[in-house]
């Protein structure tokens, strides 16, 4: 009977524990896309540059433009997954979150092989090999308490500000990355104005340290900032200004470089100060933003061993965007991104958030991930320079049709006898010859077809007209350029 007894309390109390778990609210939301992309020349280059995996400061490739030559074509296919529940606890607290896999919110079709235990698979199992495994990521997990004066937040969260220029949530449904906050912030209204301050743990690990203290806080990377905002939604206008300064630990690894000029070079201790402005207005049919970011402090070790600098870079977008009529829009994006000299200890480039993109070819992957490996292609910043896209869609009841011409220039190139900054590869070498400035110019067609309220299908070319900075080998002959061209699909679910 004792027995019988437990069993029948042991369901009981189950089944109370079940009930009592899904009383809770969960509402669900989410993303799941797959796409396919071909891309031709990706080397800018046919020229044999032989197949040193990176340039060595001793190295005569150091400077060049050049991609390691051997896989100049690209073909791929990726996947997004993102789920985002939202939990109501009561009438006081909610619990967001979101899911996903891999490095870039989704993976790489066939990648994280899963074969045996030692690394490799048995021969014999060539339909039945094991071809996929791959971990959940919180990408965020974070409660909202709904007080009298504020919204507060605390947990792992993402960040917005602006155009998305250095802070961006990752809101579209193929943002591969989002700045991502572990910390508390509280949003404080009174009319159209409201005072946001956040405190965050950026970090507090070091990848090379066998006894890793993140406890005594010698680890940490932290920022403190706060976003004053004006938001009248009568007269269409949004003003802001976002102010932060972040701080590392000496021993923090989270920025050391892989820069040409050491292996993990460390960055040491550092301390940045960004303000960025941003302004937004609408007048009937047209709409103009702006947004800059002022970047400012002490950069830790950026060209070598004990050779701290100071950073002072500057980034400034604009937008404006004019309806036509119903079906019509046009619009022009410029821009100016910041670059570095490399002559001074000052470094002064920006490098803009890789959501952010102007072109679906120029800046958009990192082409040297193609060819020789170490990083994802996807892991590419708009850095030193001065873009201009001109852009007009064409809108029905379930296609749009999208066209674009894009062109863009350096701000800092090499010049012979003097120093010099590769932008691509992170690292500073000595010029012998003169480098050209233009990136070249792209043209940009495209289509979004909207299946059904949910599935949207989307198909894109590009072809990029090389510029004569990417012909720079830092030797007496330049490089004989190649045009960059591809396309791709892709289908879009969202719920």
């Amino acid at each position: 009977m004792n027995n019988k007894f437990r069993v029948v309390s042991f369901g009981l109390v189950s089944a109370l524990s079940i009930n009592s778990a899904f009383a809770l609210p969960i509402d669900w939301s989410g993303v799941f896309g797959a796409d396919t992309h071909m891309l031709s020349n990706t080397c800018r280059t046919g020229d044999n540059i032989g197949a040193t995996e990176k340039p060595l400061p001793t190295d005569t490739r150091t400077g060049t433009q050049a991609l390691r030559n051997g896989d100049c074509d690209a073909s791929f296919q990726t996947y997004t997954f993102r789920l985002n529940p939202n939990i109501i606890i009561n009438d006081g607290v909610t619990l967001k979150g979101e899911l996903s896999t891999g490095h870039i919110r989704g993976n790489f079709a066939g990648s994280d092989s899963a074969n045996n235990q030692d690394g490799s698979a048995n021969n014999s199992y060539f339909f039945t090999t094991p071809s996929q495994r791959s971990a959940l990521n919180i990408n965020q997990m974070y409660m909202e308490m709904y007080a009298d004066t504020a919204l507060i937040k605390i947990g792992r969260m993402s960040r917005h500000f602006g155009m998305g220029l250095v802070f961006d949530n990752g809101s579209d449904p193929w943002d591969r990355f989002l700045t991502m906050y572990d910390g508390i912030e509280a949003e404080m209204k009174i009319g159209n104005f409201s005072v946001i301050p956040h405190y965050a743990k950026i970090s507090n690990y070091n990848d090379g340290a066998e006894n890793a203290r993140e406890a005594s806080g010698a680890l940490d990377v932290r920022e403190l900032g706060l976003i004053a905002k004006y938001d009248n939604k009568n007269s269409d206008l949004v003003a802001s200004v976002l102010y932060a300064k972040r701080s590392s630990e000496r021993q923090s690894s989270l920025y050391n470089s892989n820069s040409a000029a050491a292996d993990k070079l460390e960055r040491g201790k550092t301390e940045v100060t960004v303000i960025e402005p941003y302004v937004a207005k609408r007048w009937s049919k047209l709409r103009v933003s702006a947004e800059g970011s002022l970047q400012s402090g002490d950069y830790g070790n950026i060209y070598g061993p004990n050779e701290s600098s100071k950073l002072s870079a500057q980034a400034y977008v604009a937008e404006a965007k004019y309806d036509l009529n119903p079906k019509w829009d046009i619009g022009l994006l410029a821009g100016q991104i910041s670059g570095d000299k490399g002559e001074t200890s000052k470094f002064e480039a920006t490098y803009l958030h890789p959501n952010f993109h102007v072109a679906d070819l120029m800046f958009r992957y990192n082409y040297a991930a193609i060819n020789e490996g170490g990083r994802s292609i996807f892991d590419s910043s708009i850095t030193n320079a001065r873009f201009f896209k001109f852009y007009g869609n064409f809108k029905t009841d379930k296609w749009t049709w999208k066209g674009a011409v894009v062109m863009a220039n350096a701000l800092e190139t090499a010049t012979a006898g003097k120093q010099a900054y590769h932008h691509e590869e992170n690292y500073r070498f000595t010029s012998t010859q003169k480098q050209d400035a233009s990136y070249g110019y792209e043209i940009d067609l495209g289509f979004d077809y909207m299946w059904n309220p949910n599935v949207m299908i989307s198909g894109y070319y590009g072809y990029w007209a090389v510029g004569d900075y990417y012909a720079f080998s830092n030797a007496t002959k330049e490089l004989s350029l190649q045009n960059v061209h591809g396309g791709g699909m892709r289908a879009t679910l969202q719920f």
